[in-house]
């Protein structure tokens, strides 16, 4: 057990009916309510299980390291512990026919927001129609869709409480209004514990995630509450939590907190570079110092374009301060749409080089352009510049396999670079990947592609990919058929979750880092571009104060926070 049961934590174990727990990172939160679900099995009857529900992988694999702590064997069989998402595919692949006498079948989120971009009308009721009309349902409607199946079936309601007598809603602060439509469905027939941090919103820009869904659940339901936001035992012989709390209120922490340091550099690239990977190094050494053998560092950034900066600054040798540094091995937490879509783009040159004709070369135009749909229903959908420059890319790339089923040459423009690349392959799926991400990376229209690319895993010859592409070219010397295998392996890293527990040093964005843990944190502020406070929400900053807050108490001891000169102070005072 990680802490002492005080009353306030007995009561809520003890609690017949529903309960709502609020507390900031590491309060104890899951371990209460696994504690609570501990004390509930021993009443269940053969066959019931107690649900543990929350939004992430990472999260998932937290929650079930603490179970292991808190459990026995026997009893770890009696929880379940999942996403909302698969939670919610699972009732739909079982009940899903129900809606409309069909199976449903799943859209992924990039075939979404493909479809999304060319269509101008309400997507809302666009994506209810592909549900009701072609049995389609998308990642976003899942949540909806089971809504819909528990809201217009009692016999399915009660069916789920009599196998979930107990259910644990984890992160309820960030439910949207059709996750909550379930949530609400479920509390309706089961007994819940909803936990929440009301200074963890990060998701506002999420349609239908409202900021008070907490006063929402408390009209809806009588529960019980408990407060342990002011517990700390995640980092409790630390100041980061305190530091974290000062961030959201803008108001320096007194005394200043020795486990977080500010550090600016110039804003020139080479400095910067040399700056993050001086910064990395320097906290492996300082938790070493601590006595930590093998630390877990995670390296923060606002943006998926910054992340790819830090990589580039880690993966050099540099000299900062007169101190050289060689490089740092790292992995990076890559965000599943964009990344997946630009390494199929890869994928489809591997095949355009193979066998280098009409159809091939279409196929390598069409994935660069629905790269594009992407990127722009990204920028779209999360307020960012840039969608209608990558609307008109996407255009350009269509209009190029158009011109191939004219039997029109491709003169000019990304294209042409696309349609006539016809390196020579080697063999060796590491270097003919690397080369086919060289070409995209020579033009400005194409370079985000194989940037991105770079997140997927295809950096040695063990790699999930690098082993399938080797095994297609041992069966017939070319690589025809590695889209379809780097799609499958795509797919499944993004269903089964290729989470494990972090490990050495991890670059990722601070939205990707809610729900880990690590020993130290360093984040990282650009010097143009991927500023820790948005200019656009000036003069408060609230939600890019929450996100921080967010990466900062990822750390169990120390948290470096690196910046460029003259950025905006995190503190009014």
């Amino acid at each position: 057990m990680l802490f002492e049961l005080d009353q306030k934590r007995k009561d809520l174990i003890d609690e017949k009916g529903h309960v709502l727990v609020l507390g900031g990172p590491g309060s104890g939160k899951t371990t209460l309510a696994i504690l609570k679900a501990q004390t509930l099995i021993l009443t269940f009857k053969p066959g019931q299980n107690a649900l543990f529900l929350s939004f992430s992988r990472a999260a998932v694999q937290q929650i079930l390291l603490r179970c292991k702590e808190i459990l026995s064997s026997e009893q770890m069989k009696r929880i379940e512990v999942r996403t909302y998402h698969s939670f919610c595919w699972e009732l739909l692949r079982a009940h899903g026919q129900a809606l409309r006498g069909f199976p449903l079948v799943m859209m992924t989120p990039g075939a979404e927001g493909v479809l999304r971009t060319q269509f101008t009308g309400d997507w809302g009721a666009e994506r209810r129609r592909l549900l009701d009309e072609e049995s389609r349902v998308s990642f976003e409607a899942f949540a909806h869709a089971a809504a819909r199946l528990l809201e217009e079936s009692k016999a399915l309601r009660h069916g789920i409480a009599d196998q979930y007598p107990f259910v644990i809603l984890d992160e309820f602060q960030d439910t949207d209004n059709d996750q909550w439509k379930l949530v609400r469905a479920l509390a309706g027939a089961t007994q819940c514990a909803f936990l929440a941090d009301p200074e963890q919103r990060i998701y506002n820009f999420r349609p239908g995630v409202d900021p008070e869904r907490l006063n929402i659940l408390r009209t809806e339901f009588t529960l019980k509450e408990g407060d342990l936001q002011d517990d700390n035992h995640r980092s409790k012989d630390s100041d980061v939590l305190r530091f974290g709390n000062a961030v959201v209120r803008a108001v320096a922490p007194t005394p200043a907190c020795r486990d977080v340091a500010q550090s600016a550099y110039a804003p020139i690239d080479n400095i910067f570079k040399a700056a993050v990977l001086f910064y990395v190094r320097q906290m492996f050494i300082d938790l070493r110092k601590r006595g930590i053998a093998e630390p877990t560092v995670a390296v923060l950034a606002p943006s998926n374009d910054l992340v790819i900066q830090v990589s580039d600054a880690l993966s050099a040798r540099r000299s900062y301060a007169k101190m050289a540094c060689g490089p740092l091995s790292h992995e990076i937490a890559w965000d599943a749409e964009l990344s997946a879509s630009a390494a199929l783009c890869i994928a489809r040159l591997l095949e355009q080089r193979s066998d280098f004709c009409a159809s091939t070369r279409k196929a390598s135009l069409a994935q660069a352009a629905e790269f594009w749909l992407q990127s722009k229903d990204w920028c779209e959908q999360h307020n960012r510049t840039g969608a209608a420059t990558n609307g008109t890319r996407a255009s350009a790339l269509q209009a190029g396999a158009s011109a191939i089923d004219a039997g029109k040459t491709i003169r000019s423009g990304a294209a042409q670079l696309v349609a006539d690349c016809a390196l020579p392959l080697s063999g060796d799926p590491v270097t003919d990947w690397n080369a086919s991400r060289a070409v995209l990376g020579g033009h400005k229209d194409l370079k985000e592609i194989a940037q991105q690319s770079r997140m997927v895993g295809m950096t040695t010859a063990g790699d999930p990919i690098a082993r399938a592409l080797s095994d297609i070219w041992a069966a017939s010397g070319n690589y025809s058929g590695a889209y379809r295998a780097v799609a499958a392996i795509l797919e499944q890293q993004r269903l089964i979750g290729a989470e494990r527990p972090p490990r050495g040093c991890m670059v990722m964005t601070l939205h990707k880092s809610k729900g880990k843990e690590f020993d130290g944190v360093v984040i990282v502020e650009g010097h143009r571009g991927g500023e820790i406070l948005r200019p656009s929400e000036a003069p408060h900053f609230a939600d890019s104060r929450r996100v921080l807050r967010v990466g900062v108490t990822r750390a169990r001891h120390r948290v470096r926070i690196l910046r460029p000169q003259g950025a905006t102070s995190l503190f009014e005072n």
